[in-house]
């Protein structure tokens, strides 16, 4: 059950794996040092399906023993899920997009999908990991929880900003603080080993629980750049809450208490845009959005989305998506019909 995804492995690299597939099956420490070398994509259901639950922990204590079915801890590899590291006790090193960030306890990090990572030590640390299939299943977490500037702050920018700029995580709790989560944690691991009724609505809750508490520590993190993240989650809270809004990025420099060529610079780093291009992003999603759940005409859908002029948003909508707005609506509709046969 533990080994549902090795097939897509074994296809994906096929000289690394020996023709006895059943070896693997049967020595976990064999299979992880197989993969030691090469990156490895963890797949969401070898976590999840276990429990049929978008969530799960896993504890690495230290030692060099796998400590579970598909322990990629020292294997670098990438993920389709959001994952929190907790650095429970110990140091050592965390190894993403070939940058190395020295970790001690109380350290704690955000991993999105898509970034490359591994402990390039993990003997003298222990690790708990909480993944949640927050990418497959975003309304796990609610809009008020995702609107606290702490949450994009850690959550949605600091993942990005630290893999593309070599920014260390800014995060680390004291040992009450650290404390206070554990108890969280392991009220979770319990959970997960007893599975009684309603355990995943327990998990859910609990995982909010910790997004909430380590969103609000992060807010209170007087660092510069942490700050400066900070206000540029302000910034992106109000263009997602307001696309239709006329937008000036000189308005927005004044919202987040920068001069226009520092905010400029810092909301490019952060986010991989610049604000009016982030902002054109938002208002294409929201369409994209409305399309698929409202009738309204594509001239509404365009005023709503903050174009003037419909033909341009017809422009931006087919530039970013490949086809018209209304041919968007019409597959998505015929789809919907399609699996309701």
């Amino acid at each position: 059950m533990y080994y549902k995804g090795l097939a897509k492995f074994r296809h994906r690299h096929k000289k690394y794996f020996s023709n006895n597939l059943s070896m693997f099956k049967n020595n976990t420490n064999l299979w992880h040092q197989e993969y030691r070398d090469m990156t490895v994509k963890a797949i969401g259901e070898n976590y999840f399906d276990q429990y049929n639950c978008p969530i799960n922990l896993t504890r690495v204590r230290r030692s060099q023993q796998v400590t579970h079915a598909f322990d990629l801890t020292e294997t670098e590899h990438f993920h389709d899920f959001i994952e929190l590291v907790f650095i429970i006790q110990g140091y050592g090193v965390q190894v993403l997009e070939d940058q190395e960030y020295p970790v001690s306890a109380g350290d704690i990090f955000v991993l999105q999908g898509n970034q490359r990572h591994y402990f390039k030590d993990a003997s003298q640390i222990e690790i708990v990991n909480v993944m949640y299939d927050g990418l497959k299943n975003p309304e796990m977490i609610p809009e008020n929880i995702k609107q606290l500037e702490g949450y994009k702050a850690l959550f949605v920018l600091e993942p990005y900003y630290r893999a593309n700029h070599h920014f260390k995580n800014m995060l680390r709790l004291n040992r009450e603080e650290l404390a206070k989560v554990e108890v969280s944690i392991n009220t979770m691991f319990h959970e997960l080993q007893k599975r009684e009724v309603g355990f995943e609505v327990v998990l859910n809750n609990r995982l909010q629980e910790l997004i909430v508490i380590l969103s609000r520590h992060y807010s209170n993190i007087e660092a510069t750049e942490a700050q400066s993240l900070l206000r540029i989650g302000k910034v992106i809270e109000y263009l997602e809450n307001n696309p239709e809004e006329k937008t000036y990025v000189e308005n927005l420099a004044d919202m987040a208490n920068m001069s226009k060529r520092n905010f400029m610079r810092i909301f490019k780093r952060a986010v991989g845009l610049s604000p009016l291009s982030y902002l054109m992003q938002v208002r294409l999603q929201k369409a994209r959005k409305l399309l698929r759940e409202k009738d309204l005409s594509i001239n509404e859908i365009a005023d709503v989305c903050g174009f003037t002029d419909s033909n341009y948003f017809i422009k931006c909508f087919k530039q970013s998506y490949g086809v018209t707005p209304l041919k968007f609506r019409l597959r998505f509709k015929s789809r919907i019909s399609n699996m309701n046969l």
